[in-house]
């Protein structure tokens, strides 16, 4: 009793031969001995039939298994042309030899029940990722050849032979320089196994279709038909993704395209069966950055700040080891790491005193020396509303008392102006600046900086031009400023 595999090579079929037990061989076997302990010269008359079965389905029985191997031979020839590259063979066929005094069989009905019932399969290998199968190809070469190609997908062809002989040579590693990098694995990121399998012809792919299906994921993509008051962000969030997806899975679509019910879009996010898994070695010189170590200070206004120490970026080279999948880094870990130049800290004062928003009432000269090159009173035809203070010795413009800044920027004829509510009444204007150190609504103390000694808008010179209003009455400031 054996199980017969046919294939066709060349015109020839080749027959492999498995034996096997059947329970209904030793049924036979029995039948016959006990028959032929009456006579022995009726053994001469004895002829054999031939069950059989394509799996557990019982066929019929025939007279000569040269027919089996016919039928076997005319399935091959008509699938020969539209598989010529395969290697094409039948489902297994169980044949059990039968010796029988008045041998029964039906020839035409088992060949009829074979025909229809026996399939050609291809002695394929199977692709299995995680015990789970993916794909089937002609042969083991092409298979291997897929998983090759996929890697190549993400690293050189170069990049691989160096691995291959690296490992086959077992040799320490060289030293890395500053800026390097090197691969030093390639391996997939799922268990990755071949076996052998008999399946359709149809089932079989080629090497640039199992490439495709790894990257992929999946053969079959999902459709989704547009509705009534569908818009693709309400598509996108119903199948949990991103617009972006959506319109990286529908090359012909744009966030502008204009969408009809009853169209068709891919909603499915396509992920790979395995990812192609790198380890990379790279040292790189890097930066530390400084720390900042902020200190509070009594004696500088609440809101200023000032840097007593400025911070300097320290220098390592670090040696990573980064771990990539389809090319895209999931994790880096520090090997280890060299100090080239320790950080400094910045440390900044940080002002606290409280600075009272009310003036005192007593102004206090707002220039750094100087003198009045014009008072108050009428100048050229027309008032001249304050005075002007002119050659300092050092252009910094005082505040002339506590108060809240109300408005600071460029004003006509004044040019740059800082105009302070002293908050008890009286406000000081000064114009003509160079340029300003406060802003708007920033409460200043009497003496603080406020701005910069120039020339803008109307002006003959570099000085300062200082008004006072009390009570929204134009004042000579020479009544207010400290004698």
């Amino acid at each position: 009793m054996f199980k017969r595999s046919n294939r066709l090579v060349g015109n020839h079929l080749i027959k492999k031969y498995s034996f096997i037990n059947k329970f209904t061989m030793g049924i036979a076997l029995a039948t016959t001995l006990t028959l032929g302990v009456e006579s022995a010269s009726a053994e001469t008359s004895l002829s054999t039939v031939y069950h059989i079965y394509l799996g557990e389905d019982y066929m019929g029985t025939v007279d000569n298994e040269v027919l089996i191997d016919d039928l076997s031979k005319k399935k091959l020839e008509e699938q020969k042309a539209t598989y010529e590259n395969l290697n094409l063979t039948v489902e297994d066929i169980e044949i059990i030899p039968e010796q029988m005094f008045r041998p029964v069989f039906n020839n035409n009905e088992t060949l009829l029940n074979l025909d229809k019932e026996l399939d050609v399969v291809v002695e394929s290998t199977e692709l299995m990722i995680n015990d789970q199968s993916v794909a089937n190809f002609n042969s083991k070469a092409d298979a291997e050849s897929v998983l090759t190609e996929y890697k190549l997908q993400y690293v050189t062809k170069d990049v691989l032979n160096d691995i291959e002989a690296r490992q086959a040579t077992n040799l320490p590693l060289d030293s890395l320089k500053e800026g390097q990098s090197r691969i030093l694995d390639v391996t997939f990121s799922e268990k990755v196994s071949l076996e052998t399998k008999k399946v359709s012809p149809d089932k079989v792919l080629t090497v640039d279709q199992g490439v495709i299906l790894l990257k992929k994921g999946t053969l079959e993509e999902k459709k989704y038909m547009i509705q009534e008051n569908d818009v693709l962000g309400s598509i996108a969030s119903k199948h949990d993704l991103t617009l972006e997806q959506l319109l990286d899975l529908n090359t012909g679509l744009k966030k502008d395209t204009v969408i009809k019910p009853g169209e068709e879009v891919t909603v499915t996010v396509l992920k790979p069966f395995v990812k192609v898994s790198e380890k990379q070695e790279m040292l790189k010189k890097e930066s530390i950055s400084f720390e900042t170590e902020v200190k509070e200070d009594s004696s500088l206004p609440k809101g200023e700040q000032k840097i007593t120490q400025k911070g300097v970026d320290g220098e390592r080279l670090v040696n990573y080891v980064i771990f990539k999948e389809n090319s895209s880094e999931v994790k880096r870990e520090t090997a280890s790491e060299e100090i080239l130049k320790e950080p400094v800290k910045e440390i900044i004062l940080k002002g606290t005193k409280i600075i009272p928003s009310r003036g005192t009432g007593s102004l206090a000269w707002p220039a750094v020396g100087g003198y009045i090159s014009s008072g108050l009173g009428q100048r050229w035809g027309k008032l001249h509303k304050g005075i002007d203070i002119a050659r300092p010795s050092d252009r910094t413009i005082k505040a002339a008392d506590n108060g809240t800044v109300e408005s600071a920027g460029f004003n006509g004829g004044y040019g740059n102006k800082v105009v302070i509510n002293h908050n008890n009444g009286l406000k000081t204007i000064y114009a003509h600046l160079d340029s300003i150190s406060v802003s708007v609504g920033q409460v200043v103390s009497q003496g603080q900086k406020i701005g910069v000694m120039g020339t803008t808008g109307h002006s003959t010179g570099v000085h300062l031009h200082f008004e006072v209003y009390d009570n929204g009455n134009l004042k000579n400031p020479m009544d207010y400023l400290k004698k």
